[in-house]
């Protein structure tokens, strides 16, 4: 029979080729197939534990085999999920549970979890998030109502008094250049505007905080008189501050659907002879009415007709009595009931319409169209699956925009060297490039593209699915090895654990770890009860814990406990198991705090 040593080295030598015989086994196959074949299909916690063949693959992937009868025990660490430090996984001294559970998230991914994927799954739920101007954000939807109420109302103002006159529109324009109008006295504000920005003498220019400065200059009554809210200064420049002053980012359309829409409308719009015509052309109906701030796929056909009939003529007519001028905006501009047929020839229709959709869409105040969504949305799942590296990433242009505005970046303004560094770093390390970053957006990114931690299957990857038939393999091929030599099996888990310990405490944590440890060191059994701290110290004095991520130096210790082992349990006599490693606390096997956990539950 093959000493503990050459059975180790026949397997560890060539790990991926010793996997490649077990996965071909015929049970372990058929397993296998069913796994995959079915976690896709499950949706729930119960679902899952109720699935015994399911279920016990898991939990054997995860080296919990010993524990795949205590359903309610596992339903209720699946519930309690792993967000919080204090849920019932996170506080078991055995981590393989919180492990399961991060693999199996039902508590946060719901039903998705099976087939959770941070590039496929949280991208496309995000962007249609980021498009969502409804109570979904909030904060998103106040930014797009003053955004519209400004636009519709700031052409009327032609002086420093019109201005000041509408407290919400000065508070837009101020909050726009980082100034809050209800701390600033009104006389300060007055005396601002009042003197201009031309000599370098004036109020503003002799402050040093440059805020007012920048708003004196936008709304420089004083250089421009009545003509100054017609700028683009004011009409883009503004709402583009204040968007970006709020912290939250506005998707806008690619340049190529706004050209394809607006040349859509010009193609069409002439051809348009009344109101029952336009209501009739949604792809029409909803570029004009967008472009005024209304969204045609929320309002009412008949509130449409009423309005566009009445006109603007009559100051008691539908659309002038409403407070919110959009409505009144757009239908001065689509004048039937006083230019009837001849409305969509007018340059508030081709002219005018024109120049501000491309204008609002720029500044992404023009929300997308569910079909442009639903069109983007298409491209995106049908392509990053076949994205495979970050150079893949950057390739595509249409499929990055869509990344980067799912996370709430625009990509028009970030620096893509930038973007790489953040992809590059990844989030592992807590000091990484994303992980540093005040903006969370950065880190999403990394998250759901993590080529750092995924490499080639960053977009493909799915904690649920391949990550545990590895896992199961690995865990079938140390038992295998452990039916003929158990130091084989302690060796090969050894191997597998080292990499990632921090401190002895987590080996002693662990009975077959610290087994393992005490036979390479040649310690007695009975050393396993002293002092803790005193075992640390020995252990500490005999071998620095960080070179077990050296993989030359972890092999030459495993290469002493494989000696020392044989020494102790000669090969062709060793009849003395020590599965029992393997089924004590705590990384292997049930644990007291389990034990105690359990009885405290309903089987």
């Amino acid at each position: 029979m093959l000493s503990t040593y050459v059975s180790y080295q026949l397997i560890a030598r060539d790990i991926p080729k010793a996997i490649n015989r077990v996965e071909k086994q015929p049970s372990v196959e058929r397993e296998t197939q069913y796994f995959l074949e079915n976690i896709g299909k499950v949706t729930s916690i119960d679902e899952f534990v109720d699935n015994p063949r399911l279920f016990k693959y898991a939990m054997k992937a995860f080296g919990l085999g010993e524990m795949d009868y205590a359903r309610a025990f596992m339903k209720k660490a699946l519930k309690e999920g792993v967000a919080d430090p204090d849920s019932f996984a996170n506080k078991l001294t055995d981590k393989r549970y919180a492990e399961f559970v991060r693999a199996f998230n039902f508590a946060e991914l719901g039903a998705s979890a099976t087939n959770y994927n941070g590039a496929q799954t949280d991208v496309p739920r995000n962007y249609a998030l980021q498009v969502d101007v409804g109570p979904v954000h909030e904060a998103f939807s106040f930014t797009d109502r003053e955004t519209t109420y400004y636009l519709s109302r700031i052409g009327n103002v032609k002086s420093i008094d019109d201005l000041m006159a509408d407290q919400r529109l000065l508070d837009y324009a101020m909050a726009a250049f980082g100034l809050d109008a209800d701390a600033e006295p009104p006389e300060t504000v007055r005396q601002m505007l009042e003197g201009g920005v031309s000599d370098p003498e004036s109020p503003a220019n002799k402050l040093y905080d440059k805020r007012y400065a920048a708003f004196v200059a936008a709304f420089d009554f004083h250089q421009y008189g009545a003509e100054t809210t017609a700028r683009a200064e004011v009409l883009s420049g503004v709402p583009r501050n204040y968007v970006d002053s709020t912290g939250m980012v506005l998707i806008k359309p690619s340049e190529a659907y706004i050209e394809q829409e607006t040349e859509y409308f010009l193609a069409n719009i002439g051809k348009v002879r009344n109101v029952t015509e336009l209501l009739a052309d949604k792809r029409l109906l909803t570029y004009a009415m967008a472009t005024y701030g209304l969204d045609a796929s929320t309002e009412s056909p008949k509130t449409i007709r009423r309005m566009l009939e009445g006109g603007v003529s009559d100051p008691l007519s539908p659309a002038n009595q409403l407070a919110d001028k959009r409505y009144a905006n757009f239908v001065a501009a689509f004048n039937f009931a006083e230019y009837s047929e001849d409305a969509t020839k007018q340059d508030s229709v081709l002219k005018d319409t024109v120049r501000l959709y491309g204008e609002k869409s720029r500044l992404g105040l023009i929300k997308p169209t569910a079909d442009y969504v639903r069109a983007e949305t298409d491209y995106y799942l049908a392509h990053v699956t076949e994205v495979k590296s970050i150079d893949d990433f950057f390739a595509d242009r249409r499929l990055y925009d869509y990344a980067l505005w799912s996370v709430g970046l625009d990509p028009a303004r970030e620096d893509p060297k930038l973007i790489r560094a953040i992809l590059e770093g990844g989030i592992r390390d807590p000091d990484s490039l994303a992980n540093k970053q005040a903006n969370k957006a950065y880190k999403a990114l990394a998250s759901a593209f993590n080529f750092e931690a995924y490499g080639e299957e960053a977009t493909t990857y799915r904690p649920s699915q391949q990550p545990v038939v590895e896992k199961y393999l690995r865990q079938t091929l140390e038992e295998n090895a452990g039916q003929s030599n158990q130091g084989v099996r302690l060796a090969l888990y050894f191997e597998r654990k080292a990499p990632k310990l921090e401190d002895w405490y987590q080996v002693l944590a662990d009975k077959a770890l610290s087994q393992v440890v005490r036979v390479a060191f040649g310690l007695p059994e009975s050393f396993a009860r002293a002092d803790i701290d005193q075992q640390v110290k020995v252990f500490e004095s005999r071998f620095d814990i960080s070179d077990f991520a050296d993989p030359a130096k972890l092999e030459k210790f495993i290469t002493r406990f494989t000696t020392m082992y044989e020494l102790q349990n000669p090969t062709s006599t060793a009849t003395t198991s020590v599965s029992v490693l393997f089924a004590q606390p705590t990384t292997i096997g049930v644990s007291t705090d389990l034990l105690m956990a359990m009885q405290q539950l309903k089987f």
